[in-house]
């Protein structure tokens, strides 16, 4: 069972992602600036690979949804654990842009699937900042019978 799919695009199918993400900013900020849309269509043009991960949940299945969710975002993490592994930069954007109607029947998203994020692969410009402490008891209890 695979509860999730990758959509690959192309570089020839770039410009046409641009327009679509163009057109996702303008109804969702009527009064977006220039730089606003650039920014848009740079998320789709900029990185050498541009990746949509889809998680589709079976309903009827024997594994239940919650632990397809689970493998599904196991595999997204994977996805980027690999990139990285081999010396590129990875990273999942999501957001409001994920929930658009139209650019998800644009890009052929059942209605029964989610469209999680976009997977960027590239080469990294710099190193992310070192992430916060965790307060353990935040993330860890012991179990106390």
């Amino acid at each position: 069972m695979l509860p999730w799919r990758l959509v690959d695009f192309g570089d020839a199918t770039r410009a046409r992602l641009a327009d679509l993400f163009e057109d996702e900013k303008r109804r969702r900020t009527p009064d977006a600036t220039t730089q606003d849309i650039e920014r848009a269509r740079a998320h789709a043009t900029q990185t050498p690979t541009m990746l949509a991960f889809v998680v589709r949940p079976e309903a009827d299945a024997v594994v239940p949804v919650p632990e397809q969710w689970l493998a599904a975002g196991a595999a997204l993490g994977q996805l980027l654990m690999a990139a990285h592994a081999i010396g590129f930069g990875a990273i999942v954007l999501s957001g409001d842009r994920v929930q658009d109607q139209t650019l998800r029947e644009a890009l052929g998203i059942a209605p029964a699937e989610v469209l999680a994020g976009f997977v960027s692969i590239g080469t990294a410009i710099s190193s992310p900042p070192p992430p916060p402490p965790v307060d353990r008891s935040r993330v860890l209890s012991d179990w106390k019978p």
